[in-house]
């Protein structure tokens, strides 16, 4: 914005709406002016302020779906081709360790075990008629005798793998399969999760991020409270964030469960992925609400409106990214020389005086534009 154009807006504009000239560091309260509090303006008085216009940021452009997630998510797999001879258990229902979930047909699986126990009898026999003779024939049947042992061990355990088991205490989400249907080796057929606590990875300012420490993230309509288990270059779904910080991370937020309160899939809510447009600031242009939360003030319409805003990554030490309910047209007040109120009304001095900002009089130089008004 030309210097012209800025002076034209200050005669628009109104005051930056804390009581007292300040300056401000990122995250800091303004400190006092020792000339005291600026006066609140009143309809009538003649205010000068500064403001720029703001230039408005989609948040869709910085929008990421973030959800929780279970602590663990497995998903168990047919082990060999066979038809499902039972599937039991409901979505959202407790397993226990080992608790079977799947059973493929067995019939195969027990006529090998039989097979293979025959075939170890024969060898037994075998080494036993063998008598006195010698040590290599010895050797020879003691090795069929090995050799029938361990097919039999082998299909003992494909006759186990036709029971499909949990590996830890959890929750089935999802049974894949259904009794009588066909899979082939690596099918899924079941999806278990560990819920006795959840996970989410959120973006994080790698200044405040530290593995171990404590960190609250909205869920829903709740605030909760879980601990960063690890601290992670940033994900590439959050590149677009890169713009509005100096240096951001990803981490993974741990949360304790054990009460059951909190379900996979539920939506995440963090400060650092803007819900509402977002724009860059003077740092003087920050003041804060009664109930504590920051808000900027802008010119809407010649209106003093007050946006509370989150505050976002510092652009050098003088402006900073905001987010809040800007609007196309918002000029964002950074000085005044009053206190001006939310929904305080202006109006141009000149336009007051029945006259109009830098009308010319015959012969002589443009007149002065002349402070703002408010009615």
């Amino acid at each position: 914005m030309s210097r012209q154009q800025l002076v034209f807006a200050g005669l628009l504009a109104a005051a930056c709406g804390w009581g007292q000239h300040a300056e401000l560091s990122l995250g800091q309260d303004k400190k006092s002016d020792p000339k005291g509090p600026l006066p609140v303006a009143s309809a009538g008085d003649q205010v000068i302020v500064k403001a720029q216009a703001s230039r408005i940021l989609d948040p869709h452009k910085y929008r990421v779906s973030l959800a929780v997630e279970p602590l663990q998510t497995i998903t168990l797999s047919a082990p060999f081709d066979g038809v499902v001879k039972q599937a039991q258990g409901k979505s959202n229902s407790k397993i226990q360790p080992q608790g079977e979930i799947v059973r493929l047909d067995t019939t195969v699986p027990k006529l090998n075990v039989a097979r293979a126990e025959g075939a170890l009898k024969v060898a037994t026999f075998d080494q036993k008629q063998a008598g006195d003779k010698d040590e290599n024939v010895k050797a020879v049947l003691q090795a069929k005798v090995d050799i029938a042992k361990a097919e039999v061990d082998l299909a003992k355990h494909y006759l186990d793998l036709c029971s499909v088991r949990s590996p830890f205490a959890g929750e089935l989400q999802r049974l894949l399969v259904g009794e009588g249907q066909f899979v082939r080796a690596g099918d899924p057929v079941a999806i278990v999760v560990d819920v006795s606590k959840v996970k989410v990875e959120v973006p994080v300012e790698r200044s405040v991020a530290e593995q171990g420490k404590s960190f609250s993230v909205k869920i829903e309509a709740n605030d909760v409270e879980g601990k960063i288990d690890a601290v992670l270059p940033l994900h590439t779904r959050f590149d677009a964030l890169r713009e509005l910080f100096e240096s951001v991370a990803s981490a993974v937020i741990v949360i304790d469960n054990g009460d059951g309160r909190l379900r996979p899939g539920q939506t995440v809510y963090v400060p650092l992925v803007p819900r509402q447009p977002v724009t860059e600031v003077p740092t003087s242009a920050i003041g804060n609400l009664s109930d504590g939360q920051r808000k900027v003030q802008v010119i809407r319409q010649s209106v003093v409106r007050d946006v509370p805003v989150t505050l976002m990554g510092s652009v050098g030490s003088t402006r900073l990214f905001v987010s809040g309910p800007f609007a196309e047209g918002d000029e964002v007040i950074y000085e005044a020389s009053h206190q001006l109120g939310d929904a305080f009304q202006l109006k141009h001095a000149a336009a007051a005086a029945g006259t109009t900002a830098g009308a010319t009089t015959p012969g002589g130089e443009p007149a002065k534009p002349k402070p703002a008004v408010g009615f």
